[in-house]
């Protein structure tokens, strides 16, 4: 007699399409996170608040104050 699998089995693992957002850390669809790109990583954000603080926090450390 031979082993028998579902079909379940056989399938890949489903490839997410979310992103964590880099200030909050909530875990968002891909297709709706605003993001900031550099030249080797690109950064997340749920929404305009957890953007606008990542920019006040980037500003304030780039003028040194």
């Amino acid at each position: 007699m031979s082993e028998k699998t579902s079909s379940a089995e056989k399938l890949p693992p489903i490839k997410s399409d979310t992103v964590t957002c880099s200030i909050c850390l909530t875990e968002i669809p891909e297709s709706v996170a605003m993001s900031s790109e550099a030249d080797e990583y690109a950064q997340y954000f749920c929404g305009i608040e957890c953007y606008t603080q990542w920019r006040n926090k980037t500003e304030k450390s780039q003028t040194g104050k």
